[in-house]
This record gives C-alpha cells, sequence and structure tokens, in this order.
C-alpha cells in the first residue's frame, strides 16, 4: 500500500538528521583518539625529562635572586659613573700655571742651598769616632763592674754598721703650685731660719744711709762698700750681712752668728725653735727648703723626720763644705764696681754645622722630695 502523504506537504528531515548523526560520532571519534594520544605524549615527556627535586627548586630561587642582586649592583654602578661624569670639574688653566711658577720658584730655591758633602762625611766621621770611643769605655767600665761584682760576691756580708743612718730615697717632684717656700740652712752642725728678703731690705737700708748709692743703676766703689759691712754689724740676731764682689757686681754673704739655731740634740725637744716654727707652718700653703752645708746632714735628718712627722712637704740642696751662703742685693738697685774690666774673650766663629742640633733640655723649677 502506498503511503499517504501527509497533510502538511513538507520535504522530509531524515537525510538531513543521518548526516548530522555521522558528523558528530566521526568528531567524538577524533577527540577520543586525539585525547589518547596527548596523554601518551605527555607521559613520554615526563619521562625524558629529569625529575625536579624540592632542593632543585630552592637552588633556582637562589641563583634567581643572586642574578637579581648582581643586576641591582651593575646598576648602581652605572648611575655612579653617570653622576660622576656629571659632576667632573674643568681644568683651570690659569690655575694650572699659576701652580707651575710657583714649583719652579721652589726649585730654584732648593739649587741654592749648596750642602758641603766632604765636610758633612767630616763630621759623621768625627761622630762614629767619639761613638766607638764610648763604646769601648762603656765594654771597659763593664768589665770593671762584673770584677767588682764578682769580688763583692766573695766578700762576706759584715753586717749593720754601727750608728748607721736611715735615710728615705729622694722622689724628686714639682711643689705644689700655691705653696710658698719657707727657707732653712743646716750649718755647722745646726737648722737655722733664714728670711732672705728681710735680710736683703736690712742691707740695702745701709748701703742708702752711707751715701754711696745714689742711682737705682750705677757703678760704685766697691772697696768702699766692703769696708762699709765689715765695720757696720749689719743683719738680725740670726745672721750677719757681709758684701762680696763677684765678677764685677756686689753679693751679699749671709753667716749665720755664733751659737745660733737648733743642734741635732736640741731638735729633739718640743722647745727646739724649728719645732716650735714647723707647728706653726700650714702645710697646705706652705713647704721647707733646705740648703744643707756637708758638715751638717744630722741635724737636716732630724728636721726632716719632724717635717715629715708633720705632714709639712720638703725639698733640699745639698752644698760642700767651702760653699759660701751668697744671694744678690734684691730690690730694684742694680750696682756693678768700679774699674771693673771683664776678661777679654775671644768668641770663635760658629763651625758649620750640618748635623740636627741637640735636643734641648729645660731644668726643673722648685722641685720636693
Amino acid at each position: 500500500m502506498k503511503r499517504k502523504r501527509g497533510s502538511s506537504g513538507g520535504a522530509s528531515l531524515d537525510s538531513l538528521l543521518d548526516t548530522m548523526t555521522n558528523v558528530v560520532g566521526i568528531l567524538v571519534i577524533l577527540l577520543t583518539v586525539t585525547q589518547l594520544g596527548v596523554g601518551e605524549a605527555v607521559d613520554r615527556i615526563k619521562e625524558a625529562l629529569p625529575e625536579i627535586t624540592d632542593e632543585d627548586m630552592e637552588r633556582s630561587k637562589k641563583q634567581v635572586e643572586e642574578l637579581d642582586s648582581l643586576l641591582e649592583l651593575e646598576q648602581e654602578q652605572l648611575q655612579t659613573v653617570k653622576e660622576l661624569t656629571q659632576q667632573k670639574k674643568v681644568v683651570n688653566i690659569d690655575e694650572q700655571k699659576k701652580l707651575a711658577e710657583k714649583l719652579k720658584k721652589e726649585l730654584e730655591k732648593l739649587k741654592e742651598i749648596q750642602i758641603n758633602i766632604e765636610e758633612l762625611k767630616k763630621q759623621i766621621a768625627e761622630r762614629d769616632k767619639k761613638v766607638k770611643t764610648i763604646e769601648e769605655t762603656i765594654v771597659t767600665k763593664e768589665t770593671e763592674l762584673a770584677d767588682i761584682k764578682a769580688k763583692l760576691a766573695k766578700t762576706p756580708d759584715p753586717g749593720p754598721t754601727p750608728n748607721a743612718k736611715i735615710v728615705n730615697l729622694p722622689n724628686p717632684r714639682d711643689a705644689p703650685k700655691e705653696a710658698k717656700p719657707v727657707e732653712y740652712v743646716c750649718y755647722d752642725g745646726r737648722v737655722l731660719r733664714v728670711d732672705i728678703p728681710l735680710l736683703q731690705a736690712l742691707a740695702l737700708k745701709a748701703i742708702a744711709q752711707s751715701r754711696l748709692v745714689t742711682a737705682q743703676e750705677q757703678a760704685v766703689d766697691c772697696d768702699k762698700l766692703v769696708k762699709l759691712f765689715e765695720n757696720k754689724n749689719v743683719g738680725n740676731r740670726d745672721w750677719r750681712i757681709k758684701l762680696k764682689p763677684a765678677g764685677g757686681v756686689p753679693y751679699l754673704i749671709l753667716e749665720p752668728r755664733e751659737g745660733r739655731g737648733d743642734t741635732s740634740e736640741r731638735l729633739r725637744k718640743p722647745s727646739a725653735l724649728f719645732r716650735q716654727d714647723l707647728r706653726r707652718i700650714n702645710p697646705r700653703l706652705f713647704y721647707l727648703n733646705f740648703r744643707v752645708w756637708s758638715d751638717s746632714y744630722d741635724a737636716y735628718l732630724v728636721a726632716r723626720e719632724y717635717a715629715d712627722q708633720r705632714g709639712v712637704l720638703a725639698g733640699w740642696t745639698a752644698l760642700d763644705s767651702n760653699s759660701e751662703f751668697r744671694v744678690s742685693l734684691g730690690g730694684n738697685i742694680k750696682l756693678t764696681c768700679e774699674g771693673y774690666v771683664p776678661p777679654k774673650t775671644t768668641p770663635k766663629p760658629p763651625e758649620p754645622n750640618l748635623l740636627p742640633p741637640p735636643t734641648e733640655r729645660k731644668l726643673p723649677g722648685n722641685k720636693i722630695d
């Protein structure tokens, strides 16, 4: 039987549906095959590549950080070079010319300085000879000292010396800045205080009364001045003042009067004049200055013992038995002896000395020990 035609009268879609179904199927098949091929390719790539561990990752990160640091350093250096290039100063030709002229003048001065090489060699040779002589002397003295030490080592110890005196080793140092000295003399086995400014004033008063001097600076008859002090008893109860010229200038000679001062035995008594004075001295304002003659060390040691007990600082100067206690006239008066002619001295011409000058050494000021 023949199929009846529909009432719509349109064309059939079966062919279109068949075609679309076939195309979709083919695409599905192709997609499946492609996925299988990609999976196999990925597996092959994984097998070909080495396995990456955490340590490899950390090492790679560090390398990247180092490369970044090097890059920053290169950029900073490049920036520094640019700044230096921009700040480069232009050379001033005029200043360079002035500097060259100055160097030329200094070079000319150096050429003018002439050094006698032969003279310098002679001086060095003489110095070498002196050094050699001194070295030989040192060797000789060291040999003698070694012989003495050897003899001393063989000498038996005699023991303590009877009536030995114990003396502290000196420790020289500067006296306090604001402290003033109180002068003492150890002479003829006695300790006696001396007021030098007072004795100078008494001497100047005697000179003024004699009318031999009429000006602060003048030449006087020193013989008459000597006779004046010989005939007139100038001084105080402890000291007698005399006058003596030296080198054309009159000086005062201070002599202790007979029996004045404290002996070493009397110093042991509280009534000794030295100990009475010591009790009135403020250790923070004054210190003792002893002039010690060679015949009076015993008295000095006793006086020094009591000064140390009171905490009064002291210093001393040693003098031999022939030394005079001589001081200047003091004041503003400057006298010279009439007719005095200083001995003629022919100054030697200075020898050229190309060696460095010796080091200057200044003498210390007031000292205590």
